[in-house]
């Protein structure tokens, strides 16, 4: 990427918000890595540059998607709940995915140095037959084991604290754990034995807005997507900076500056080349049968149509490589 084009974002960065500047609510699930862009996007002036003034707030799973419906959030970052939630009817689109593949590594016990190892043993997974649970099985199969050759252990919604503590107790001998988890496991002497990202494209980290939005406000949701996207680019072209917001913004749990850089570069490992936010045609069909359809056990096709409006990520990536 040209050196005019982040010259381009960095004075674009400079420009503040001004006094009318159109106030939006961004709803998270969580306050970590994998969310940094919203961060970046403030801190860096990325919001107020297309007019817009952002409020972040941590919300989760159905919470979120009631809040989205109601108006009381304009975007949200709940993506497979959300997803889920449109096929049985809530006006409500996936709008861009941060990543292209799942930003998950598999950690273990310090005695599993690799896959074979988890023969007979226990995995921890969020609940039996969701996401976690199939890619966890095509690892395993794809070293030669069977399912049925580990034990699945149901931990919805756990920490990761909570996950650390299972495995000192031999509760569970492997979980799957975002970059910067993994990281705070290998100093407790966990192994981050994979990245889970390398079995095939499976975007992540979807956001989604009202179908009465990009009815009503379209320029809207491509002004917010277009400061999305920027964030997302100068977290992977200058992870330095990157970190110094994730220290000011985040919760660190102990985490120290080289811990968070190191976060930071695993999280870019899940990126797509070039511009992000749109998924490949691969990864927008994994999508629909491991995160709509193997939930919801539904046995029909579902149209695109019915989850997914990213032609307003389109134009801006179109205008962003413009400008490279």
């Amino acid at each position: 990427m040209s050196k005019a084009f982040f010259s381009f974002l960095g004075l674009a960065g400079l420009v503040a918000p001004t006094a009318d500047a159109q106030k939006v609510r961004t709803a998270i699930p969580r306050a970590t890595l994998n969310y940094l862009s919203v961060q970046v996007a403030d801190a860096k002036g990325f919001f107020g540059a297309e007019g817009l003034e952002n409020e972040t707030l941590v919300i989760v799973g159905s919470t979120a998607i009631a809040a989205l419906v109601s108006g009381g959030v304009d975007y949200s970052g709940a993506g497979g709940s959300g997803m889920r939630a449109a096929v049985r009817g809530a006006p409500i689109k996936a709008i861009m995915f941060q990543t292209e593949k799942v930003t998950w590594f598999l950690v273990t016990r310090p005695e599993i140095v690799k896959v074979s190892d988890l023969k007979g043993k226990k995995v921890a997974v969020g609940t039996i037959g969701d996401s976690q649970d199939t890619l966890v099985t095509m690892l395993i199969e794809r070293e030669g084991l069977s399912a049925r050759d580990i034990t699945r252990v149901a931990m919805p919604s756990r920490s990761a604290a909570a996950t650390f503590l299972a495995l000192k107790a031999g509760a569970i001998h492997a979980a799957m754990l975002n970059g910067d988890e993994a990281l705070l496991a290998e100093r407790e002497g966990f192994r981050s034995l994979t990245f889970i990202g390398d079995l095939f494209p499976y975007p992540f980290h979807g956001f989604l807005t009202t179908d009465k939005k990009i009815a009503e406000n379209p320029g809207e949701v491509r002004r917010w997507l277009k400061a999305m996207i920027r964030a997302l680019l100068f977290i992977r072209e200058k992870p330095e900076e990157a970190a110094d917001i994730a220290m000011k913004k985040l919760p660190l749990h102990n985490m120290t500056r080289p811990m968070l850089l190191e976060g930071i570069r695993r999280f870019n490992k899940a990126l797509p080349e070039g511009i992000p936010g749109i998924p490949s045609p691969q990864g927008l069909r994994n999508i629909i049968d491991l995160e709509v359809r193997a939930p919801l056990k539904m046995r029909d096709e579902i149209s695109p149509e019915t989850i997914f409006n990213l032609r307003f990520a389109s134009n801006v990536k179109e205008e962003l490589e413009s400008k490279r």
